[in-house]
């Protein structure tokens, strides 16, 4: 996987679960927060154009537990394939020795904010997303 963009994510107390490990349900969190935090930095002219993007599909594959000592979890993503008004994302949830968490995979689709209705993503927004931002 060739990594286009990366994020760091604090791992909190408040996200461990009573096996203190973060819970599942916690790394979908994480992946929002990463896109999020990418999307705004990179994108917020079309988002302030109304276009924003919901998740149409998530999955997660765990590969070891996250635990409060990593301290740290580096969320790296990649665009996989488009469509008129979708994208794929591929992600890595990385310790900070490198140690793999979990992959991870989400179907993004573009939406109309004043509609509600799925819209074509402009060219100029997926040749941008493709040609990634690190």
């Amino acid at each position: 996987m060739s990594h286009q963009f990366s994020c760091q994510i604090e791992i909190r107390f408040a996200d461990l679960d009573a096996y203190g490990h973060v819970n599942n349900a916690v790394y979908f969190t994480y992946l929002e927060t990463a896109r999020v935090k990418v999307f705004t930095q990179n994108f917020v002219d079309f988002m302030n154009e109304g276009m924003f993007f919901v998740v149409a599909h998530a999955a997660c594959d765990y590969k070891k537990p996250i635990r409060l000592e990593d301290g740290l979890v580096t969320i790296k993503f990649d665009i996989k394939t488009k469509g008129r008004t979708s994208f794929e994302v591929d992600y890595e949830l990385l310790g900070p020795a490198g140690q793999l968490f979990a992959t991870a995979k989400t179907v993004m689709v573009a939406l109309d904010a004043k509609k509600g209705t799925p819209m074509a993503i402009p060219e100029g927004m997926m040749n941008r997303l493709l040609e990634g931002l690190d």
